[in-house]
């Protein structure tokens, strides 16, 4: 009887200290891949940050820009490249707003100066 009880409790301490292990595994990695997708959270947040910061710097960028042509009364062909160039990167974000009607002002400007100017 002492052998039967002590190859039982042999074998629940051995099976209890296996499950000791392998659970103390599977917290370590649940730990680790919850740190890993709290970075990766943290990296898309500041990613997100960074895009509207670009979306609001060029908009401020190309606004300046237009209002300069405008003010100056012609845009040559290389200002033109210059802002098509701003305002394709611009689109090719997704970003929208009035810059299609202001660009279109420019476009209607001449390409040089007024013999008066």
């Amino acid at each position: 009887m002492g052998e039967i009880l002590t190859g039982v409790l042999s074998s629940v301490l051995s099976s209890g200290l296996a499950l000791f292990f392998v659970r103390r595994f599977f917290d370590r990695r649940d730990r680790q891949e919850e740190k890993e997708r709290a970075n990766r959270e943290d990296l898309r947040s500041k990613i997100n940050a960074g895009l509207v910061t670009l979306r609001l710097l060029s908009y401020h960028r190309m606004s300046e820009e237009i209002e300069r042509l405008l003010d100056k009364g012609f845009a040559t062909p290389a200002e033109r490249r210059v802002l098509d160039e701003m305002f394709a990167n611009y689109k090719a974000h997704g970003w929208n707003g009035d810059m299609d009607a202001r660009l279109q002002k420019v476009y209607k400007l001449r390409t040089d100066r007024t013999p008066d100017q």
